[in-house]
């Protein structure tokens, strides 16, 4: 497998483990990893805060033992330098429950960069920028439901550099 493909599936995996619910794979993928959340500027470091946020902030149902979302990535673009890598990529997250029908809740980019060591790469630092919010009120603890049903949006004015 290429340097690509192995970030690539990086960048896959961690969509695939948030939609399964599965927080501590997560964790593992951001061991060593910077987390920075926009618009907030929260920044979390390595996989025990991950972990930590995870569970505090996310809804699990008990039927599934999942958010019930989907993480759809794509325009994936890898910039490859060596051990070091960037990465750019949209995302879109759908949910569906009961009452809850299927809707997008949130969109953005995810801004990544990678290191290699001892032959592995892994993320070294992701920015989380949604540009569009919906109904999260069923995803995360603690969000209050929007006024109107509509996406709205939060366009990010700052650049974020990779």
């Amino acid at each position: 497998m290429s340097d690509y493909q192995r970030i690539q599936l990086l960048v896959y995996s961690y969509a695939e483990r948030i939609d399964a619910g599965d927080f501590e794979a997560v964790a593992a993928l951001m061991s060593k990893a910077r987390l920075l959340f926009l618009p907030s500027a929260e920044v979390l470091e390595g996989g025990a805060q991950v972990l930590s946020a995870n569970r505090m902030r996310v809804k699990i149902y008990p039927h599934t033992g999942t958010p019930c979302t989907t993480h759809y990535v794509n325009n994936l673009v890898i910039e490859l330098e060596g051990d070091r890598a960037t990465a750019q990529s949209l995302f879109t997250v759908t949910q569906a429950l009961e009452g809850f029908p299927l809707q997008t809740i949130m969109a953005g980019r995810y801004y990544d960069k990678f290191v290699k060591e001892r032959d592995l790469w892994r993320f070294s630092e992701r920015t989380i920028a949604p540009e569009y919010f919906g109904d999260l009120s069923f995803h995360l603890n603690d969000f209050e439901k929007p006024q109107n049903n509509n996406m709205h949006n939060t366009k990010i004015t700052r650049k974020v550099q990779l």
